[in-house]
């Protein structure tokens, strides 16, 4: 019996109609999905909502079909003909409720159900995996990443589902956002097996610059906390308080020392998600059980309101190297417990394991296993004493933790070389090193002057002038000097710079080395230049009787230091020989007699500017350690400046200020200049009330005459250090912008200041030439260049900063160096007794101890190990009195001593140098 074949006209047009009620109601379905979505986010966010994959292609329909067909044919009645009619129906029913309507809306051609992918949508996880696996062994594939780990990272964020997310790195490198691209979108579940944005994306750093001088988003350094990484402040010069930043999320990938773009949000919205969060820490802490730090109710308060809270944006700069130092771990440590969590359990190869940083204010680093040490999944114990350089590759928006690999072993912890070594992979330094390229473009016949470099030049070969060069050091010679007395009784002074940027020519890799290193740093036991030493000597030094190539000032003054005018040019010169300032009293020669004659001039320059109370004349007395063949240090001296080397500083600091003028009048938006905010006399009330209030001390000048007619030597060094720690850092900035009332630099008594006169030591210097001789010639500032000028100065600062950091820490460390050696003679306590100077309190017994023979500051806490045998109330400060009452208990006998500012006291001294970090103990000793 033949079948009734079903009607299909009839059937489709039952499909037809069925398919306009399922896009009519999907429809009204996202309207009303997409009202809710407008109170929570933009309108960019509901384009995006509408945007959807495709999940069936068109081999999968022809072939369902097929079944379908075959499932009707099978069919022996009638009957059975009509219900596998309604079946089929309600199938194609089924399937057309599963399809996404944009494609049986707007594809006229159903025989295929394939799209392109639309430029503002992310490429599918396939597509991502397909291209990354033909990259071979990088960081970059996303099969490096574990499951199981990325669960661990996202399983800390179960409660944040809610909040405004933005596509991950990967996405967002890959291809330009477009313009109807949102800039975050609401978190959903990703079908497609990529993981979920758990950080915002950031601004462009032209969006960020531009809104940064709009003043709507403020910049500054992030400083993360030593107790609590979750705290963070940003100091922003445009606010009177620092901004306060809450959390990891809130800080958005940035590290420690990032200079970053702030948008301000609420207070009370931030300290209520902390009171949240740490309840919740609370709450953790309790179900653990955990014995070793009991969470109190005084450690759950939330702390101090802030008065300005906000949220990271934008990473303005920030090292190309993100190099630091650790130690590896086969487990994740946990912030609860200290304890790990990981794979204990499981007998499979683990795909990742653990960097910890040295420096507790960065975040733990996941490191693929191929770059672990071949048998460290075997013997990861016994690597716990072992650091290593590490860096950060990259920090995808959908993980918790930073990508990255281990790039060489420092070596075992308590030795002092893997110390120092620690230290330089932490402030991201690099090596004394350079690369292969960068020596083979730098050659020794490039040195010669040519027809071309004499061209636009003076040559003062040409005129009676002698030149030459002073200081304590013959090799640091970047500069020269000459002076001549002309006919009217004025002096005409000289100061000749030598022309760095003549060789070090923009975009060459020479250029793009100095700008990554940025400024010179000088360690104790080494120096990590700008410029290759080799070039330097070849190319820069104004050595005697050698041809060089120089920018030169000619600066007229009356005989009582007043300047009169100023001639700046390109130029040449050629020194008569290096003036030691144990020669000058001798007058023996020509350049000897200019010499004495030049310094006479500079010590009315000085004061002019300090003696009548316009400058600052502090200057620090640095210490000098005499390294022995082992390292270490075997003596600590303090060093005098030379009172030549102080005296030529005044000439150098008119060049600057010249140079300044010059470049900021025809660069008024792109001048690369240097700035230094007026020093806070408000921060001294125990100097001032260790003077008795004189009334000198109503100005900071003032102040700085009183404290050099300390008569006591240590105590006067003590008040030296402490105004010359307050002192404002200086920073680089590009000169449209900030407003023009910030300009000056306060410890130089300038309007208008650059650095100009340190091309070899500061790559700020050799932008100051380039700036200096594009003005001489003519040129213009370029508009499309804006942002550059800025982008070079933040990065000044950063390496400025780091520099700073470093230098102070090792000379810490070669501090506890020596001291740990010194203590190893006395066998039997292994301590170093010394005497120090309390320079300030804080409540309820914290001491700030300060050590004249090491330049160094120690806070002490007056309680049971730093009192040994004392009473429960070893320490109590008195607010009234700006004092402090210490007792010992010793022999069954009881000893007072009250302590007041600058008050002298003995302690023994011991460091453990078996640490990450070398750590100082200090016990005080009843006088």
């Amino acid at each position: 019996m033949q079948l009734e074949q079903p009607s299909f006209s009839h059937d489709t047009h039952i499909v037809a109609e069925t398919h306009k009620n399922i896009v009519s109601l999907t429809k009204n379905n996202k309207n009303n999905t997409h009202s809710k979505e407008n109170n929570e986010g933009t309108e960019q966010n509901k384009r995006r909502g509408r945007r959807t994959s495709l999940t069936h292609s068109s081999k999968q329909s022809v072939e369902y079909s097929k079944q379908r067909r075959k499932s009707v044919n099978s069919l022996g009645t009638k009957g059975k003909g009509q219900l596998a009619t309604v079946q089929s129906i309600q199938e194609i029913i089924t399937d057309i409720r599963k399809l996404p309507t944009v494609s049986l809306e707007a594809e006229e051609d159903h025989s295929t159900w394939t799209r392109d992918r639309r430029h503002s949508e992310p490429y599918s996880h396939n597509k991502m995996n397909r291209s990354h696996s033909k990259k071979g062994d990088t960081l970059d594939t996303i099969e490096e990443i574990p499951s199981n780990p990325s669960n661990l990272f996202q399983k800390e964020n179960k409660d944040e589902k809610n909040e405004l997310v933005s596509p991950s790195e990967k996405q967002m490198t890959r291809r330009n956002r477009s313009k109807s691209v949102p800039n975050a979108f609401q978190a959903t579940q990703d079908t497609s097996g990529q993981r979920k944005a758990l950080y915002p994306a950031y601004l462009s750093a032209p969006e960020a610059s531009a809104a940064i001088r709009q003043r709507t988003l403020f910049a500054g350094v992030l400083k993360v906390s030593a107790q609590d990484s979750s705290d963070a402040h940003v100091q922003c010069e445009e606010l009177d308080a620092p901004i306060y930043i809450y959390g990891s999320r809130n800080r958005n990938r940035a590290l420690d020392g990032d200079e970053v773009a702030i948008e301000l949000v609420s207070v009370d919205d931030m300290m209520h998600e902390k009171k949240a969060k740490l309840e919740a820490r609370r709450m953790r802490r309790m179900s653990s059980g955990h014995p070793l730090q009991p969470f109190t109710e005084e450690s759950n308060q939330v702390g101090e309101r802030p008065k300005y809270c906000g949220k990271v944006v934008c990473i303005l700069e920030r090292p190309r190297n993100m190099l630091f130092a650790g130690t590896l771990s086969l487990y994740r440590p946990l912030s609860i417990n200290n304890s790990f969590i990981g794979i204990e359990k499981s007998h499979s190869s683990p795909k990742i394991i653990w960097l910890i940083p040295v420096n507790k204010r960065l975040p733990l680093v996941a490191v693929p296993i191929k770059f672990a040490p071949p048998d460290f999944v075997k013997y990861h114990e016994e690597y716990k004493n072992r650091l290593f350089v590490g860096s950060i590759q990259r920090w995808p928006a959908s993980s918790l933790h930073p990508f990255g690999t281990i790039e060489n072993e420092i070596g075992w912890i308590g030795e002092l070389s893997v110390h120092s070594g620690t230290l330089v992979a932490d402030h991201h330094l690099k090596g004394t090193n350079y690369s292969v390229n960068i020596l083979k473009t730098i050659e020794p016949k490039t040195a010669n002057i040519n027809n071309s470099d004499r061209k636009g030049r003076r040559n003062f070969q040409n005129e009676s002038m002698n030149i030459f060069t002073l200081g304590e050091s013959d090799k640091d010679t970047d500069v020269a000097f000459s002076i001549t007395r002309l006919e009217n009784g004025t002096y005409e002074i000289g100061i000749h710079v030598t022309d760095v940027a003549n060789y070090v020519r923009p975009g060459t890799p020479l250029d793009k080395e100095a700008r990554e290193r940025s400024c010179t740093i000088n360690l104790v036991e080494k120096t990590i230049p700008v410029l290759p030493p080799s070039f330097v000597e070849s190319h820069c030094r104004l050595v005697a009787d050698k041809e060089r190539l120089t920018i030169s000032l000619l600066c007229r003054f009356t005989e009582s230091g007043t300047l009169l005018h100023t001639w700046v040019g390109r130029s040449i010169i050629k020194s008569k020989g290096h003036v030691k300032p144990s020669d000058i009293g001798n007058n023996k020669s020509e350049i000897e007699k200019d010499a004495f004659t030049l310094l006479n001039l500079c010590r009315k320059l000085r004061h002019n500017r300090v003696e009548k109370g316009r400058g600052f004349g502090l200057v620090s007395q640095p210490i000098t350690f005499q390294l022995g063949d082992s390292g270490y240090p075997e003596d600590i001296k303090r060093i005098e400046l030379a009172e030549e080397d102080i005296l030529k500083g005044e000439l150098l600091r008119i060049a600057n200020i010249e140079v300044g003028q010059k470049i900021s009048s025809k660069f008024p938006d792109q001048a690369l200049m240097y700035r230094e905010e007026p020093l806070k006399l408000s921060v001294f009330s125990m100097i001032q009330n260790y003077f008795n209030s004189d009334p000198l001390c109503l100005s900071i000048h003032g102040l700085v005459q009183l404290i050099q007619k300390e008569p006591d030597s240590e105590k006067q060094q003590a008040l030296k250090y402490m105004v010359l720690k307050e002192l404002p850092r200086s920073i680089f900035y590009s000169a449209g912008s900030i407003d023009i009332s910030k300009y000056q630099h306060f410890e130089y008594d300038a309007p208008l200041y650059t650095i100009f006169t340190e091309p070899t030591h500061t790559y700020a210097s050799i932008i100051a030439q380039r700036q200096l001789t594009m003005a001489l010639k003519g040129g213009k500032q370029i508009i499309e260049d804006y942002d550059m000028i800025d982008k070079i100065a933040r990065h000044c600062n950063a390496t400025l900063v780091a520099k700073q950091s470093a230098e102070q820490e090792s000379k810490r460390l070669y501090i506890a160096a020596y001291i740990y050696r010194q203590s190893l003679e006395d066998m039997k306590t292994k301590k170093v007794k010394s005497q120090c100077i309390v320079i300030g309190f804080e409540s309820p017994n914290i001491l700030f101890l300060y050590f004249p023979k090491y330049d160094l500051e120690l806070p002490i806490a007056c309680n049971e190990n730093s009192m040994p045998g004392s009473n429960a109330n070893q320490g109590v400060f008195d607010p009234e009195l700006k004092q402090m009452c210490l007792t010992w208990n010793i022999d069954k006998r009881t000893f007072a001593q009250k302590i007041e500012f600058l008050s002298k006291i003995s302690v023994n001294l011991y460091v453990d140098m078996q640490t990450v970090r070398p750590l100082f103990f200090v016990e005080l000793l009843c006088n």
